[in-house]
């Protein structure tokens, strides 16, 4: 059909697309980005939470080097001017998150701590801080 369509035009020496065509293709590419923007913010946000991950997994392994190497019967306490001092022997640039703020470190009593990501990720994190990982490793606030 569209080839005897282009052979009415070519006689009459008319060339290109015609309006019907052009609006086809419009509409196959308004319907392709449909589909792909939500995808690639998905994958954003994901990214930004799996790295974010692997960053207070880090931290965390340097606050428990700390402790072993200095034989601490628990943690370092204080905030997160502390927390700066002990991990930069064992990571010499310290990971930000994926929001451009900085993790927090919270340890009041030694027995414990919290390293929390301020950072919020939309439907992949159900609510504000709530991406952290305690003693041990242990992270927290992924949804699976």
């Amino acid at each position: 059909m569209w080839s005897v369509i282009r052979k009415k035009q070519n006689k009459k020496g008319e060339e290109g697309f015609t309006l019907i065509e052009l609006i086809v293709v419009i509409a196959i590419l308004g319907f392709l980005l449909a589909i792909a923007i939500p995808r690639y913010n998905t994958s954003r946000a994901r990214a930004a939470v799996n790295a974010s991950a692997a960053n207070l997994k880090n931290l965390a392994n340097a606050v428990e080097l700390y402790a072993t190497e200095n034989n601490m019967a628990g943690y370092p306490t204080g905030d997160t001017s502390i927390f700066e001092n002990i991990v930069k022997p064992y990571i010499p640039k310290i990971p930000l998150p994926p929001g451009g703020q900085t993790y927090q470190y919270n340890s009041s009593d030694g027995t414990g701590y919290t390293i929390t990501d301020p950072n919020t990720y939309g439907d992949i994190i159900e609510t504000a801080n709530d991406l952290y990982v305690t003693e041990g490793g242990i992270l927290h606030g992924l949804q699976n």
